[in-house]
């Protein structure tokens, strides 16, 4: 776990002080109690850009690479409502222009007629596949427990699981839970995912991707949550423990962590809360609302959004289901998390964006939750993480679902 240095922390409040001028006084007298549901937010609102940069896969713009995605998405929803024991993966890439499912063995009448009826619409294929998602998924959960595995993924086709080792790759190759598994799998050389703990000084009602301080260290706010009628924030589980009280980036009073779930990497911050989340770069102002949630497909577009390193486009979704054992994090898997990486080699998330959002956009401007920030892997180069609070940058990030999250505590997003 990457904590944050005091002299660091007083230089961030000091840089934080200054930009935020008013907005931190006024904090102070708005702080109310956070068992309260707060109002509809009264910040001024400055909307973000959106996706930046070149979009990929020959579209002219990131416009309408998002409006194809949504179309591959709501199909694969679909399909992903009606899996039975065969299903194996989906893969929703735009570039693609078609949605690919697999599958082991017969779909069913069922699943085929959805597939046809989708056809007149969106291009969707049905592949084969040698193994079902559940079974790759049961075979993961033994092999994380292997020493030395710090990643482990099962294919999206279906065909087996990669393991990422750190050290003695032949060792890991020997061990009998590897040697005889019951389906493929393949080695590569890696680094254990680095938790990333450590926009900076919001007001309430907070958005998420913000700063917050801990007795550990800094960390960044995921998403605004209805629990039990009280809209709260959620985060990452390894930014603090149940009953510590949190600042923000300012260090004005915000409010108590409850409800950790340390191996799935989420807790609540108890704080008035609502359904935005900053965008751009890590000491700016602006946001998107958000509309909903959704999935998180192999091939997807996301942008991880912590407030360390700001926002990141070019993020594409490389794994899904995955179980991780994290440096920082007492578990001997963490999951089921999401992988993505940055394209251009530059970086998707640093120490300190832990808990931070990963949104995708939408055709109406909003953009819909995806999940909130655990880790990072595969360091970068200083130059290529511009900008950041911390260093190293990681080209790869790792994300719990916020489905898995809302499930877990019978929660909602809040929308905006």
């Amino acid at each position: 776990m990457i904590g944050s240095h005091p002299s660091s922390r007083r230089a961030i409040l000091h840089r934080a002080l200054v930009t935020a001028g008013v907005a931190v006084l006024v904090a102070a007298s708005l702080t109310s109690p956070a068992s309260a549901a707060p109002s509809a937010d009264a910040k001024p609102v400055t909307p973000g850009a959106g996706p930046v940069g070149a979009a990929p896969g020959g579209f002219a713009d990131w416009s309408e690479l998002i409006a194809v995605q949504t179309k591959l998405n709501a199909a694969a929803e679909k399909v992903a409502a009606v899996k039975n024991a065969g299903f194996a993966g989906i893969v929703a890439a735009p570039e693609n222009r078609e949605v690919r499912v697999y599958w082991k063995g017969d779909a069913g009448a069922g699943v085929r007629s959805l597939v046809t009826d989708l056809n007149r619409n969106v291009p969707v294929k049905l592949l084969p596949a040698r193994f079902s998602e559940a079974e790759l998924a049961s075979a993961a959960r033994g092999l994380a427990a292997v020493p030395n595995v710090v990643n482990v993924t099962p294919a999206v086709d279906g065909s087996g699981i990669q393991l990422t080792v750190e050290g003695n790759a032949a060792q890991v190759s020997a061990a009998p839970a590897v040697r005889d598994s019951a389906v493929p799998v393949t080695i590569v050389a890696g680094e254990r995912p680095v938790a990333t703990f450590s926009r900076q000084a919001d007001t309430p009602n907070y958005y998420g991707g913000g700063r917050f301080w801990s007795p550990g260290g800094g960390c960044t706010t995921g998403f605004a949550i209805n629990v039990g009628g009280s809209q709260q924030m959620l985060t990452a589980g390894h930014c603090g423990e149940n009953g510590q009280s949190v600042t923000t980036g300012a260090n004005v009073p915000m409010g108590t962590i409850h409800s950790k779930i340390a191996c799935q990497d989420i807790e609540i911050i108890n704080t008035p809360s609502w359904g935005r989340v900053f965008t751009g770069p890590n000491n700016s102002s602006t946001s998107v609302a958000i509309g909903g949630t959704a999935g998180s497909f192999v091939g997807n577009w996301v942008a991880p959004s912590g407030s360390t390193s700001g926002e990141h486009g070019s993020v594409q979704v490389t794994a899904v289901n995955l179980y991780l054992s994290i440096g920082g994090i007492p578990c001997g898997s963490v999951g089921p998390l999401v992988q993505a990486r940055q394209t251009a080699g530059q970086c998707a998330v640093a120490p300190g964006d832990s808990g931070g959002p990963v949104i995708a956009y939408r055709t109406d401007g909003k953009a819909d939750a995806l999940g909130t920030i655990t880790a990072g892997s595969n360091p970068v180069l200083p130059a290529n993480c511009p900008g950041t609070l911390f260093s190293p940058g990681y080209n790869y990030v790792y994300y719990i679902p916020i489905g898995t999250s809302l499930g877990s505590y019978g929660a909602s997003i809040v929308t905006s």
